[in-house]
């Protein structure tokens, strides 16, 4: 069975929609475009940002527009997801490409219900350890350690409805709002090797409104206040790890 896939873009992004569509045809997957959310253009953003907690947890005392914009189009395609019956679905921002494989890999996931959102691509290792075969070449894994991104990844409805429930308010950026496992009690998993790539596009093109904002020097409470947060997340990371592991 091919599962739902939406593809999130912006409206100006044509030059991205244009890649992955051709991506996608080419493996012959149906796809849904979903119309991004600028995040500039949403009245009284801040409001749905919990700011003293995106302080406490984050680089930036509060998040950029755009990445309000991001974090509210994954939960766009949740909803979008939920109001279908399909019992799971695919999300993809724009500026990924999808290998041959990932047709195989897919199939593979749904033979079996051990997972509840699966990453197709991330960064850093995350210290991958296997579940199960997927195919002939890939495997289901789950991360001991923290990976980033929410460039493409799996959710069954458990998860879509979970996930936005604990998303809301808006505490840190999508790709580590997704991965809190030991607070959602998701089995969240990686796919070895990844069957999804950033494509040319993500390096040439525009994102999902985002503007940088200068770096400054952040005073040392603030470091500090970040170091504990992170290194207290990361322990509760793995610790879930290992439990997730064994049941």
């Amino acid at each position: 069975m091919v599962p739902l896939i939406y593809v999130i873009n912006l409206d100006r992004d044509t030059e991205r929609m244009d890649s992955i569509r051709a991506n996608l045809e080419a493996l012959g997957l149906p796809f849904e475009r979903l119309s991004a959310v600028m995040g500039k253009d949403v009245p009284e953003w801040e409001k749905l940002v919990d700011m003293s907690a995106y302080a406490w947890r984050n680089r930036l005392d509060t998040p950029r527009a755009g990445e309000v914009g991001c974090y509210l189009s994954h939960l766009k395609a949740m909803e979008t997801f939920l109001r279908t019956d399909a019992p799971w679905c695919v999300i993809l921002e724009d500026d990924v490409e999808v290998l041959p494989a990932c047709g195989e890999v897919l199939r593979s996931l749904g033979e079996k219900d051990d997972w509840d959102l699966v990453k197709l691509f991330n960064f850093h290792s995350g210290l991958p350890v296997k579940k199960r075969a997927l195919g002939a070449d890939h495997h289901l894994v789950v991360h001991l350690t923290r990976t980033t991104s929410s460039a493409a990844y799996v959710v069954n409805r458990l998860a879509a409805k979970t996930l936005l429930k604990s998303m809301r308010p808006i505490t840190e950026q999508v790709d580590h709002a997704l991965d809190r496992p030991w607070e959602t009690g998701l089995r969240t998993r990686g796919i070895r090797p990844m069957p999804v790539v950033l494509a040319p596009v993500a390096h040439t093109t525009s994102t999902i409104g985002y503007q940088d904002k200068a770096k400054a020097k952040r005073p040392l409470d603030k470091t500090l206040k970040l170091f504990l947060s992170r290194a207290k997340k990361e322990t509760a990371r793995f610790s879930y790890a290992l439990f997730d592991l064994a049941r």
